[in-house]
């Protein structure tokens, strides 16, 4: 039993150690949880028991929406980004056209802004870590003037001139 002794007791400590730190990695950080500014939207029209779908709008989002200089900003970082690529200008190609009303995951602008920075299924990437939030926000804004118009103010250069969502 003696010889036994050495390696329970490395082995108890090495417990101790490990358990040390579990609960500080186990509890979320209040301050990122308070730095967390994206809106919470749903991405399809059902929600659990038929309750209300969650749709938070973002002050920062409808200003640069409504902005036509941040969406002009939003255009040229669509072509920057090579958005064109796979959404062509709007009329679609490989990715899905941003000129219509139909939209697979929202067509507010919170919910473009999801699917930009967080990427979807089957071909769209996270754009989150190479844009910053504003010009997540900015192209956006300009994404969503495709279907539903450009700002009032604004030279043209969207899509259908038609307000409302």
């Amino acid at each position: 039993m003696k010889k036994y002794l050495p390696f329970l007791g490395c082995a108890v400590l090495a417990l101790l150690i490990a358990g040390c730190n579990s609960d500080a990695a186990d509890k979320p950080n209040t301050a990122e949880q308070t730095q967390n500014t994206e809106p919470q939207v749903s991405l399809v029209p059902l929600a659990p028991g038929g309750g209300e779908i969650i749709a938070q709008t973002s002050a920062e989002g409808r200003r640069i929406a409504n902005d036509p200089a941040q969406v002009e900003q939003g255009r040229q970082l669509y072509a920057q980004m090579n958005c064109v690529g796979c959404h062509a200008h709007g009329g679609g190609g490989m990715g899905p056209a941003l000129m219509d009303k139909v939209w697979i995951y929202g067509g507010s602008v919170e919910n473009i802004a999801a699917s930009i920075r967080e990427g979807r299924p089957n071909g769209m990437p996270s754009f989150r870590g190479f844009l910053p939030d504003e010009q997540v926000w900015q192209v956006a804004g300009y994404v969503h003037s495709l279907s539903y118009g450009m700002p009032k103010g604004s030279g043209g250069g969207g899509g259908a001139n038609t307000e409302g969502k």
